[in-house]
């Protein structure tokens, strides 16, 4: 694997426009009262969480509600007319508008689906998936949230990662949320030490420094997603500068990533074995 010159990526990565991935507004963002909701719902039906939309919504992603399975029930506000009689004239006229909330049943979860492919598959034949996450001693569990447009997350205080199963570019999420354990943002950290988090660290940073390693691995590897990448980077720094101690630690664990799950590297182990 011939490895860029990841300063100019970096550089690349802070500079160049991006585009902010459409990705994170595809589904619904549900009160916390109807994720709740939600969640007793799966559990009575000993379904996991996992992304939940309308059938029209699955409809549009290429999804079908598989036969025999019954909606989810959210509450949902409903604009009502006030009708009454105008002191003016004898008939009866709207006198104004007022707000009810009412169960409706319109949702399924994803697992209540079938059809098309939910995530886009790339071919990474210098890297293993498996081997790096052996390697690295990270587990990858299932996503357990309602929340689609949520692409993944790193467990704190354990070494997990979950990918949403409609994300749309899983490859660079499951980058990114490797990253934040590499880099200590989660409450193991890296156990070398080499990559400790400072405990002041702030959010922004820690989100460019994920997606910023992802950025150099998808480069590296040849794969799609450069500008929504650029668009997450920029989004979170906001015009606040990258720090170079960052920039240290971003080369770090994007080496770290890339080495665990370097294919010919381990052909080459298993050769002088």
């Amino acid at each position: 694997m011939d490895k860029p010159d990841w300063n100019a990526l970096l550089q690349e990565a802070l500079s160049v426009p991006g585009t902010l991935s459409k990705a994170y507004s595809v589904f619904h963002n549900y009160s916390l009262g109807n994720a709740i909701l939600a969640s007793i719902q799966l559990g009575e039906r000993g379904l996991p969480l996992a992304p939940i939309a309308s059938f029209n919504r699955w409809k549009e992603l290429g999804r079908q509600v598989k036969k025999g399975e019954k909606a989810l029930s959210l509450i949902m506000p409903v604009t009502m007319k006030r009708k009454g009689m105008d002191g003016n004239d004898q008939e009866e006229s709207v006198l104004g508008t007022f707000m009810i909330f009412l169960l409706k049943r319109h949702w399924f979860s994803v697992d209540q689906t079938e059809g098309e492919a939910l995530s886009p598959a790339v071919v990474m034949p210098d890297w293993n998936k498996a081997t790096a996450l052996a390697t690295l001693n990270i587990l990858e569990v299932p996503f357990e949230m309602i929340d689609g447009n949520c692409q993944g997350y790193a467990k704190r205080g354990v070494r997990e990662v979950a990918i949403n199963p409609v994300a749309a570019m899983p490859w660079k999420t499951l980058f990114h949320e490797v990253a934040h354990h590499l880099l200590g943002h989660t409450a193991t950290g890296d156990e070398t030490g080499v990559l400790s988090d400072g405990p002041t660290t702030p959010k922004c940073i820690k989100e460019a420094e994920a997606e910023a390693t992802a950025y150099l691995c998808c480069a590296t590897l040849g794969l799609p997603g450069m500008e929504e990448s650029r668009g997450y980077i920029q989004h979170w720094l906001n015009g606040e500068e990258f720090p170079e101690k960052s920039a240290r630690r971003v080369f770090a664990a994007a080496d770290k990533i890339l080495k665990a799950g370097n294919s010919s590297s381990k052909e080459e182990g298993d050769a002088h074995a």
